[in-house]
């Protein structure tokens, strides 16, 4: 069997490391750019780390959308903005392989110019991986990965294979039904998180824990995410083994209680000040990278405007994402002139 990755970064290579470690059988070929696939390109392996041993895994890293000719199963994990130029460059080696989202914009459109229905399954992957170094992917977190068949079910068959062969990846793995409601509740977990990166917050000990930043940035945006969506019409799905947004709401609200407050955030520092959360946005920013976020919390702001309403407070984290993007890498605002920025919002 043979399992290529489209735009093998991060997670793109952890989850092609893992299968080839767990199936040597497996023939995994990562696809991408930069030192990263250059340095594994040329050792013929890579390091993976996480809550095992260091494994250095033999792989295949290339540049050359041809190498994925003869694929079963093609991972698409890009970058949202360059998805349409990597399924254009690789669409003439597809044959009739399963292609597989595992992205977290709402790319569906791109990829439908290039992919039968029938072959294209959507997903997502709740984790969290590095790449400290070229050549290495470690993971933060244990992973869960959810994907399941579109709303006309023309390709059950194709996501009940996909299970299968990312079942490999030793992640928890799961086929819903309501794939775009987990899709959309990813979204808004999301949301939140990107705020907090934009001041280098560490996510949970120094913004969600932060009682100025939870009550101007953290509550309104998943007040507005759920709102937007029930405006909408959209059926949210759990991600199964972790926390939905709703449940994320719930938690600000514990942390707002006299009594619960203070031993909720104490126990929720003793575990996050030990493993942050690094969303992909803060590690682009952090890089000088051009972000995803127009293809993620865009789409948050796109659906309000499709159903007549807004969104302001996702619109404000596109907004100061733009203007760090502007600024030149790493160059972050405080967390007191993001909580500033968001309390202009309700002066409007």
């Amino acid at each position: 069997m043979k399992i290529s990755v489209l735009g093998a970064g991060a997670i793109g290579t952890m989850l092609g490391g893992l299968i080839r470690d767990n199936d040597p059988t497996c023939e995994v070929v990562l696809l991408g750019r930069g030192p990263h696939i250059q340095t594994i390109r040329d050792s013929g392996r890579v390091q993976l780390q996480g809550p095992w041993p260091d494994r250095d895994v033999p792989i295949i890293g290339t540049d050359d959308p041809a190498d994925i000719a003869g694929s079963d199963m093609v991972l698409v994990t890009v970058k949202s903005q360059a998805t349409a130029e990597a399924i254009s460059a690789a669409a003439p080696y597809l044959g009739s392989a399963i292609v597989v989202s595992v992205q977290n914009g709402f790319n569906d459109d791109a990829l439908l110019q290039h992919v039968d229905e029938k072959h294209l399954v959507m997903g997502i992957t709740a984790t969290n991986v590095t790449v400290p170094q070229p050549g290495t992917a470690s993971l933060q977190f244990n992973g869960t990965i959810v994907l399941g068949p579109n709303a006309q079910g023309t390709n059950a068959a194709s996501a009940t294979a996909a299970t299968k062969i990312l079942e490999k990846t030793g992640f928890r793995v799961f086929e819903e039904a309501n794939v775009e409601g987990v899709r959309y509740n990813k979204l808004a977990i999301n949301s939140p998180g990107y705020a907090a990166s934009l001041s280098q917050s560490n996510f949970i000990t120094e913004a969600v824990c932060h009682r100025g930043w939870r009550g101007a940035v953290g509550k309104p945006l998943a007040d507005e995410c759920l709102r937007v969506f029930d405006t909408a019409g959209v059926k949210l799905a759990r991600i199964p083994k972790l926390p939905d947004i709703r449940k994320l709401r719930g938690f600000f609200g514990k942390l707002d209680s006299p009594l619960l407050g203070p031993v909720v955030g104490t126990g929720a520092k003793l575990i996050f000040n030990r493993r942050p959360i690094q969303f992909s946005l803060y590690q682009d920013l952090l890089k000088g990278k051009g972000t995803e976020v127009d293809h993620t919390l865009g789409e948050i702001v796109r659906l309000a405007e499709r159903n007549g309403t807004t969104a302001p407070y996702n619109q404000m984290v596109i907004d100061l994402a733009r203007e760090i993007e502007n600024r030149g890498a790493g160059k972050f605002f405080t967390r007191e002139e993001v909580i500033d920025r968001f309390r202009q919002i309700e002066s409007r």
